[in-house]
């Protein structure tokens, strides 16, 4: 009878789910469990654009079928409904680990590309002998990339007819990195004196430092990275705890999978996890908004 129960709940829960999650599919949020979907798909899409990383709603259906088999396969192994809930901790968490682990990956590599990205246009600033000309240069000569956006938005700035302090100003404020904006007063005082060789020698020890200062973030970055394995291995290590005890003969059936007890453990077990994560992942990483 309990096993009748159960599987009623799983088929019931499985239906309504798959169904709503197919409805959902970025469509504006109606009423009722379908409406609850596409808010959710919402809030997502909303969390990657305030990151500043691509995001589109075939990563959020493919997070929730994975969330959802994650929940089914584990219900199947131990016939414990408390980890549906997991499940919907899963659906809360991934995409915020991902679009967590996308941002802070993109950010660094914008970060590593800028020196390069100066380093081109203050190749060409001797023979261009003009800012808007050398950036023009270094857009051509580029493949594409972040730095190459930024560029082409403070070249349209000057095309425009804004002066060179504010397109600068604006290449800062897209930056964002407190060691740049040294550079580019450097580079607006240059500017201002005609790129003589004494500008062109402060400008390019300017980019040197930032180039040093990026090397010593990158380490910084390694050693995070390193931490946060620490952590997951650590994690992984504490989840050999039940799964040993599991296995042990007491004559009796599984603690962990049949009692109830047992049960709500294994639920908090996952909980705990998934939250250690979440935090380790904010505590452990380089914050790379405060560079």
């Amino acid at each position: 009878m309990y096993s009748l129960i159960n599987a009623s709940i799983f088929s019931g829960w499985l239906v309504l789910a798959l169904t709503t999650l197919l409805r959902a599919g970025g469509k504006p949020a109606g009423n009722g469990t379908a409406g609850y979907w596409s808010k959710e798909a919402g809030r997502i899409r909303r969390q990657a654009e305030q990151a500043g990383v691509s995001w589109d709603g075939k990563e959020t259906r493919a997070i929730w079928i994975i969330s959802l088999s994650a929940a089914c396969g584990l219900y199947f192994l131990t016939g414990n409904l408390l980890l549906f809930g997991a499940g919907w901790l899963l659906m809360l968490v991934l995409p915020r680990v991902l679009i967590y682990d996308r941002k802070h990956r993109r950010r660094l590599e914008t970060l590593t590309a800028l020196t390069d990205c100066l380093r081109q246009l203050l190749a060409r600033l001797p023979d261009q002998g003009s800012l808007a000309r050398a950036m023009e240069m270094v857009v051509e000569s580029d493949g594409g990339g972040e730095n190459t956006r930024m560029l082409r938005q403070v070249l349209e700035t000057l095309r425009l007819g804004s002066n060179v302090r504010d397109a600068i100003g604006l290449w800062q404020g897209m930056v964002r990195m407190s060691k740049f904006d040294h550079v580019a007063e450097t580079l607006i005082q240059a500017n201002q004196d005609g790129w003589t060789p004494a500008a062109l020698k402060a400008l390019e020890k300017s980019v040197e430092g930032l180039e040093g200062d990026m090397r010593a973030i990158l380490v910084v970055a390694q050693k995070a990275a390193g931490r946060r394995r620490q952590l997951y291995m650590a994690l992984a290590t504490s989840w050999s705890f039940p799964l040993i005890l599991s296995l042990m003969d007491t004559g009796q059936k599984n603690l962990y999978w049949y009692s109830l007890p047992g049960r709500f453990l294994m639920f908090a077990y996952i909980a705990v996890s998934l939250y250690v994560i979440v935090k380790g992942q904010e505590y452990l990483s380089l914050n790379v908004d405060e560079l």
